[in-house]
């Protein structure tokens, strides 16, 4: 082979290789193209996700403010009804303050009177404050030997009964200048629940009920008071 020829071939190897490189890098362009177009749709689909997720949380936003809209609304109103339920049982109250000055108050001496009981002093909502602790009595009878408490209530209830029952054998403790005296516990209510009269003259009480206009004594004769004492 002469150094003519030896110098073609050469070339034309040369040409070869470079082709073969050249397809080599065109092959790896090619798969590297593919990669970055996918990578692409990759972070396309990525971002479609985080809007999504974005109008999600917007909704969700959206939706958070408009149940704290409804909950400040619940609030107001709840607000306006327990304000209107404290009138009401405000209301209540004077009621039954009311009934105990002008209806039971005025009644007890003539009512104890048909019992033999005098009553010399009249008082109502006698209230006292010792050692911590506090009593009030509705109405208060003062005879000569004896106090009458009268618990009024707007609607007697047997735990109302029970309640001033636990109550009277501390009455000398709030009221010591009574001590000496006997001391006769009453229930008065404007309604009276069924049995609840009969469970309070069997535990010593008398029972005054309201019947029309009047006040009256609801214990019959043969009913004897529960006589509370302080020791000597």
């Amino acid at each position: 082979m002469t150094t003519l020829e030896k110098l073609e071939e050469l070339i034309y190897q040369g040409f070869k290789e470079t082709d073969r490189k050249f397809q080599e890098m065109t092959a790896q362009s090619a798969v590297q193209s593919k990669e970055t177009d996918r990578k692409f749709q990759e972070i396309a689909m990525q971002s479609k996700e985080t809007d999504r997720k974005m109008q999600e949380t917007d909704r969700e936003l959206k939706e958070t403010d408009r149940l704290q809209k409804e909950t400040a609304k619940q609030m107001k109103e709840t607000d306006r009804k327990l304000k209107t339920l404290s009138e009401e049982v405000s209301g209540l109250t004077k009621s039954m303050g009311l009934f105990a000055e002008h209806s039971v108050k005025p009644a007890v001496p003539r009512l104890f009177a048909t019992r033999g009981l005098e009553i010399t002093e009249l008082y109502s909502r006698a209230s006292v404050r010792r050692n911590g602790g506090t009593m009030e009595v509705d109405v208060l009878g003062v005879g000569p030997q004896y106090v009458i408490a009268v618990e009024v209530k707007h609607r007697l209830r047997q735990e109302y009964v029970t309640d001033f029952l636990e109550e009277l054998p501390r009455f000398f403790n709030f009221f010591p200048h009574y001590r000496g005296r006997i001391l006769y516990g009453a229930v008065a209510g404007m309604s009276i629940d069924q049995e609840v009269d009969r469970y309070a003259y069997k535990n010593g009480l008398f029972v005054l009920a309201q019947s029309g206009e009047n006040i009256h004594l609801w214990n019959d004769e043969k009913f004897i008071p529960h006589a509370y004492s302080h020791p000597a």
